[in-house]
């Protein structure tokens, strides 16, 4: 049956004088979305983004949304970021009663993929992410009535965050349940919340890594977009350079911070190096927690265990950057008695 209505768009809605040759799943990560490519006899192809049963929120992970709108909210931050002339996926076609999208197809390589077959081009290819990166957040610097201007890492959201890791990443990773610890867990972490919620604040993509940018083309193009939502200043670089799947040399690492302080001065919206670096690691203690508790709920309750190879890379990211605030002293000799990755 889709196969035909698919068939039925392609002709009468695109008026595309082709058939459909195949419809070939694609693998869509942790996300309840399910994804095709859609060949056709004239060799055009295009993305169909199944959408899951049941009523349509407004974002895959949690959020605050302050004002829920009628609007899928992928085809409303997609607009918005067409809008600002930043490279996302066409949307040729939603069918709101089969609950499903047409997208542009920008091919199978990752950002990922690429720095792994031509290790020779990360650098390069990092650099233009991170310049990307400024070019989305100065474009995007202005509230609208976008959907992801709604909703926000604010203190409540930042807090869940954290006790998912402890929930997650201690006590059903490590089988370790206390009141106590718990509640000197959530003692000793809320300053860091309380923190990332005073930093300066920019739209971020939320998920800005290497796995949801493609190489295209020769350029990059973002997907996942969905859960963008107002947040802290160093959120999105944190997410590409302190990546769960591609570790970067600590010497590259610099240069990339250093290239994004540069960018930033370019664009007129110049940050203090020192005081960003502080900002980096916090965010980075935050965002790697949370992502290790993350890839065990995604193995314990979703049945999918593809991203426990990468907590440790996670942890190590978290260790780091606290050997380099030593404000975390007490909150991180807390923790190395209950994550194995920090003694």
């Amino acid at each position: 049956m889709m196969r035909e209505t698919l068939q039925k768009i392609i002709r009468e809605t695109l008026s595309i004088p082709a058939d459909v040759v195949s419809i070939t799943p694609l693998h869509g990560e942790a996300s309840t979305r399910i994804y095709s490519r859609l060949q056709l006899t004239n060799g055009k192809s295009f993305i169909v983004m199944q959408l899951p049963p049941g009523p349509t929120s407004a974002s895959e992970e949690i959020t605050n949304l302050k004002q829920p709108g009628q609007e899928l909210p992928f085809l409303n931050v997609a607009q918005y970021l067409k809008n600002q002339a930043l490279p996302v996926p066409e949307v040729y076609h939603y069918d709101e009663k089969e609950k499903f999208l047409i997208l542009e197809d920008f091919g199978d390589e990752t950002l990922e993929k690429r720095v792994r077959s031509h290790p020779e081009e990360k650098e390069l290819w990092y650099k233009k992410a991170i310049d990307l990166l400024v070019d989305f957040q100065v474009k995007t610097e202005k509230a609208t009535t976008c959907v992801a201007f709604h909703r926000s890492f604010d203190k409540t959201l930042l807090d869940w965050e954290l006790d998912h890791f402890w929930e997650y990443g201690v006590e059903i990773r490590q089988n370790k349940k206390s009141v106590e610890a718990k509640n000197n867990f959530e003692k000793l972490s809320r300053p860091i919340s309380d923190f990332l919620t005073k930093i300066p604040t920019v739209l971020t993509h939320r998920d800005y890594q290497s796995r949801n940018l493609m190489v295209y083309e020769g350029q990059l193009e973002i997907l996942d977009f969905q859960d963008a939502l107002i947040g802290p200043l160093p959120y999105d670089l944190v997410a590409l350079l302190r990546d769960s799947y591609i570790v970067l040399e600590k010497e590259l690492l610099e240069r990339l911070i250093q290239h994004y302080l540069k960018k930033r001065e370019e664009a007129k919206h110049p940050l203090e190096a020192e005081s960003f670096r502080k900002m980096f690691d916090w965010v980075t203690i935050h965002r790697k927690l949370k992502d290790a508790g993350r890839f065990i709920y995604i193995d314990k309750v979703k049945k999918n265990s593809s991203f426990l190879p990468s907590i440790p890379a996670s942890l190590a990211y978290v260790k780091t950057a606290f050997e380099r605030q030593p404000e975390l002293n007490e909150f991180f000799n807390f923790l190395k008695k209950y994550v194995p990755e920090f003694s």
